[in-house]
């Protein structure tokens, strides 16, 4: 569903946004250029925006964006880039037996989308609702956004939502949108609401600005006051150095401060970042996905000369019941890729975080065997279980030759 949801999404705002002749267009192929020269120019500058100009954004007001063509850029090119992270992040909350059957026994869910843009996050939170319940079930999403614009369109996306996913089901999906103009770091003037099934906070840390200082402090008591003991805290931030470096020390201040709080993923397992602790200050932690552009994402692409096929970014989740995306198995350690396969003459490296540390993981060319083919079949964002310990050499670990290796993949319906 995830995938006819964003579908749904970029036909309804070709629709209200460019027109019935733009979107008779997009209905039997590609939509005319003239229609969208003004959101490709747009989307060139939000990207550098987003990327090499960040000083653009800080010295602009807050959603500055909203308010000319860069809105349009947004809601066609970013919208949907920034909903496969969603969907990719949901879909491996989803591939935990236990938290599947707790959601599937409940009819009432709360969301709480901080600093929401257009919903995206709360709007992929709707589509993984669902798909797990074939029962009438109730979704109360709260968003936060300091710019109405971009609140605005939020709420009209997910009512929109609301009524493309129930014409698909057979027992009705009732929706409250609750919208809150305000400041996400003032957390005590949120809308009343019932604990959160699920909070987001998706790009969002990076566009605080630095004076308001670290956000360790407002984001501990979010997660105080208002995350349900069996929700999760899902962050996103983008896989850029310094932005996912500070999310990584976020992390760690969180799980410093909130007893009660573990990692569900990436990690492996709990306590201080291993990247932070023993990885040079140019590494930094990030995930990639592959999927399938959207229509309208492929044609910007072409036009700009960006590429969306392969979206990277970084990524945690906080729960407070234990629950890990990596269960312990008896005699088995789990490695979570955060890098690329790399070869070089007589092996094969990547980098990978686990238990203890974060380390280069070889693999001798020697040593490959049908049991580990799996170290190279990888991609970045896996999981691979090792049967044996590796080996501790100068520059990393080693497989060794009778290790089995088991690779444990996030199966999200949005992406390939």
């Amino acid at each position: 569903m995830n995938n006819d949801l964003l579908q749904h999404v970029e036909r309804y705002l070709v629709g209200r946004l460019l027109g019935p002749e733009a979107l008779a267009q997009y209905d039997r192929g590609p939509v005319g250029k003239a229609f969208l020269r003004p959101t490709a120019s747009a989307l060139v500058r939000l990207s550098d925006d987003f990327t090499r100009e960040r000083q653009n954004l800080a010295e602009a007001a807050p959603g500055d964006y909203w308010h000319d063509t860069r809105c349009l850029a947004y809601l066609f090119h970013f919208l949907p880039r920034n909903y496969v992270k969603a969907a990719w992040v949901l879909a491996e909350l989803g591939g935990h037996p236990d938290v599947v059957k707790e959601l599937t026994a409940k009819s009432r869910f709360t969301v709480l989308d901080v600093g929401c843009g257009p919903g995206t996050s709360a709007l992929a939170t709707l589509s993984f609702l669902a798909s797990l319940q074939p029962a009438a079930f109730q979704v109360r999403i709260v968003l936060v956004e300091m710019s109405p614009a971009a609140l605005q369109k939020a709420t009209d996306l997910l009512r929109q939502a609301a009524d493309w996913i129930n014409a698909e089901r057979h027992e009705a999906m009732t929706l409250h949108v609750t919208p809150h103009t305000g400041d996400a770091k003032r957390t005590g003037k949120y809308p009343p609401h019932a604990a959160a099934d699920f909070i987001w906070l998706s790009n969002v840390l990076n566009e605080c600005a630095p004076e308001d200082g670290p956000p360790a402090a407002w984001v501990r008591e979010l997660v105080r006051k208002h995350l349900a003991p069996d929700g999760s805290l899902c962050v996103i931030e983008p896989a850029l150095h310094a932005s996912a470096r500070a999310a990584m020390q976020l992390r760690d201040a969180l799980l410093e401060d909130l007893s009660e709080c573990g990692i569900f993923a990436p990690c492996t397992a709990n306590g201080p970042c291993r990247m932070l602790a023993g990885r040079p200050e140019r590494d930094w932690c990030h995930v990639a996905l592959t999927w399938h552009p959207t229509p309208l994402v492929a044609q910007l692409d072409a036009m700009t000369g960006l590429s969306s096929r392969i979206q990277k970014f970084f990524y945690f989740v906080l729960r407070k019941d234990g629950k890990h995306a990596t269960e312990a198995r008896s005699g088995w350690t789990p490695w979570r890729v955060i890098g690329d396969l790399q070869r070089e003459k007589g092996r094969e490296k990547r980098l990978v975080c686990g238990p203890d540390r974060c380390t280069l993981l070889m693999r001798f060319k020697r040593d490959r065997h049908a049991g580990n083919e799996a170290f190279s079949a990888a991609r970045r964002g896996d999981v691979l279980w090792l049967s044996s310990a590796p080996v501790l050499l100068a520059d990393g670990l080693r497989l060794l030759p009778h290790t089995q290796v088991e690779r444990q993949t996030v199966a999200s319906p949005t992406t390939e």
